[in-house]
């Protein structure tokens, strides 16, 4: 059997700089600092880092991204910063926590705006 139209994929290791980049190109809604950053995956429910998460290379050079899950396929699109597809999760529930934190700070420290 002959598969001609299939593309084959690889997957390749990358420097930790330029995984980094691609991290932080194709990531929707999620920050990379750095290779130890976590973040979930909708896919397979997990939290995998920026070293776990996988690169392969299509047939054309183009370089794709996969969750760091072994056996998931998840890209992207599907991670998120906690797993907001769960709210009762309490990774959601701290998430959710921190930013209100944030925001009530935010608001007590209105004294150093300038004015207009």
């Amino acid at each position: 059997m002959v598969f001609q139209d299939m593309n084959f994929t690889r997957y390749v290791s990358l420097p930790f700089n330029k995984k980094l980049t691609l991290l932080r190109e194709h990531s929707m809604g999620c920050d990379w600092p750095d290779l130890d950053q976590e973040h979930w995956c909708l896919h397979c429910n997990q939290k995998f880092s920026g070293h776990s998460a996988r690169v392969w290379q299509a047939e054309d050079g183009s370089l794709w991204l996969e969750c760091g899950t072994p056996d998931c396929d998840g890209s992207p699109i599907d991670w998120a910063p906690f797993p907001w597809w769960d709210p009762k999760h309490p990774a959601s529930k701290n998430y959710k926590e921190k930013k209100r934190s944030k925001r009530k700070r935010k608001k007590s420290g209105d004294d150093d705006d300038v004015p207009f």
